[in-house]
């Protein structure tokens, strides 16, 4: 009777049964088709640097791969790269190295200095490559009809010879290939085993899975919702199959180091020690993407067909019976869930970096140059802009960057605490040297970074424009004369 009496007390608060008026419909289950859109957006381009994006599968929110146009390069973070020796300044950190050394993991006034180098693997291949283009040929011996002989002016002349046969054909075709592979631009492969290549093999055998139910229930219509959005997936990600490719200097000749000084907006210092080769790739040049249709008329085609196809499987989903559409509307749940999951990881666990070796060859005042206390009354104590600037001219014994990146006021006293900066670490030796100090001795002031000043206020003139004491800024971010 109890029972009875809360089955009647509940009567009319929840659907009873199954796809009647009255019962639990699932009709909106297509809807989880294209929701989460945000998290696929985050791997869209990571996922199709793979072949088995080509998998027919179930993905959630797969219009985000439908785009009339792909982009040609990688995304970059805004970062004053400099270069040490060259000056060359680049007003963007590139995405690989972004994954190497994550400058948003850095606060405020925070120093690194790393060391990357092509790793022993890859020095390896190229020496074998270059010791392989070196060797002579080891084709056998073309069969002639007859020998060389001499004319009467000691001209010897040669009668054609036969060719050779096809396996010094073929010998030769592989030697030349194989000694081309030096020239062939580098690229960053996409993880064998990343979490978003585990997650397109779960996917597509979940939608194995998916279908061989619709099967057993007799559902031809989830069969074929399955088999449009499957082909979908696929077709659209053939089309925006791509790899990344790093450009590679074309001249082998003696340049200087290819060192570089990173400098955030938050006022952290990264210095990189590399070759010219690795700054190249990494750094000054662009990564573009190099994608498998390259022609633009036929992507567009694919992407139409893949449209429509979801069109279709959205209308399809709609019209499945209640066992299909609950276990496709979990499935969906499921995968979204997971790619949030991954989302959440490090990129560096979806690429392959072992073409270059990481090295953290921070100092240990460097490593905690963001901390102590700001109140100190010993500026070289407190975290200052000054002093993290110090610690990057202390490890590159240069100053030339600093002036070409903007980092300091284009000032007389600013140049004259630069080469003495440049003069204690270069000739003296001087590390320990009170840098914060000298500034705030010669320049008359203390820098944004430090929270008092201790010293008489001095006017500054930058671009043309004289700021009052306690109101430089690097150059770069005072606007020029044309644009004000």
């Amino acid at each position: 009777m109890a029972t009875q009496a809360s089955k009647a007390n509940l009567e009319g608060w929840f659907p009873t049964g199954k796809n009647s008026d009255s019962g639990w419909r699932l009709d909106i289950v297509s809807l989880l088709t294209i929701i989460g859109e945000s998290a696929m957006a985050e791997h869209s381009q990571i996922m199709t640097a793979s072949w088995l994006c080509v998998l027919p599968r179930i993905i959630p929110a797969p219009q985000v791969l439908l785009k009339p146009t792909r982009p040609t390069r990688l995304p970059q973070v805004n970062a004053i790269v400099i270069g040490v020796e060259n000056g060359v300044k680049i007003e963007t950190l590139n995405y690989f190295p972004n994954i190497l050394h994550p400058i948003e993991s850095l606060g405020p006034f925070a120093f690194r200095v790393y060391a990357i180098t092509h790793s022993q693997k890859t020095r390896s291949s190229s020496n074998k490559v270059s010791s392989d283009a070196n060797k002579p040929s080891r084709l056998p011996a073309p069969v002639t009809t007859s020998t060389n002989f001499a004319n009467s002016n000691n001209n010897v002349i040669q009668r054609p010879i036969k060719r050779g046969t096809m396996h010094s054909a073929l010998s030769m075709v592989r030697r030349v290939t194989h000694s081309n592979e030096e020239k062939v631009p580098p690229h960053v492969p996409a993880q064998r085993f990343s979490p978003l290549n585990i997650l397109s093999i779960f996917s597509f055998a979940l939608t194995v899975g998916l279908f061989a139910w619709s099967l057993v229930n007799r559902d031809g219509v989830a069969c074929l919702a399955l088999v449009a959005v499957s082909l979908a997936s696929s077709i659209v990600g053939f089309a925006s199959k791509w790899q990344p490719q790093l450009m590679r200097r074309s001249s082998s000749s003696n340049v200087p180091k290819g060192d570089v000084v990173i400098r955030t907006r938050e006022g952290a210092f990264i210095v990189v020690r590399c070759d010219e080769n690795v700054a190249r790739e990494l750094y000054s040049g662009t990564e573009e993407c190099k994608y498998t249709v390259e022609n633009v008329k036929l992507y567009r085609m694919l992407v139409g067909i893949g449209t429509f196809l979801l069109m279709v499987s959205v209308v399809l989903l709609g019209n499945c019976n209640f066992t299909l559409q609950a276990a496709i509307g979990v499935s969906y749940i499921l995968l979204n869930g997971l790619f949030w999951g991954a989302a959440l990881l490090s990129k560096r666990t979806f690429w392959d970096v072992s073409l270059y070796e990481f090295k953290d060859l921070t100092p240990p005042d460097g490593l905690i140059a963001d901390q102590g206390d700001p109140h100190d009354l010993d500026p070289e104590k407190r975290p200052s802009f000054t002093r993290t600037m110090w610690y990057a001219i202390r490890e590159t014994e240069e100053v030339g960057w600093v002036r070409k990146s903007g980092a300091a006021p284009q000032t007389d006293e600013w140049d004259t605490w630069l080469r003495q900066a440049r003069n204690e670490i270069k000739f003296k030796r001087n590390r320990d040297w009170r840098a914060v100090e000298a500034k705030d001795s010669i320049v008359g002031q203390s820098d944004p970074g430090d929270p008092a000043t201790t010293s008489p206020v001095a006017a500054a003139t930058v671009n043309g424009i004289t700021l009052p004491g306690g109101q430089q800024a690097p150059a770069e971010q005072v606007l020029p004369e044309k644009r004000r």
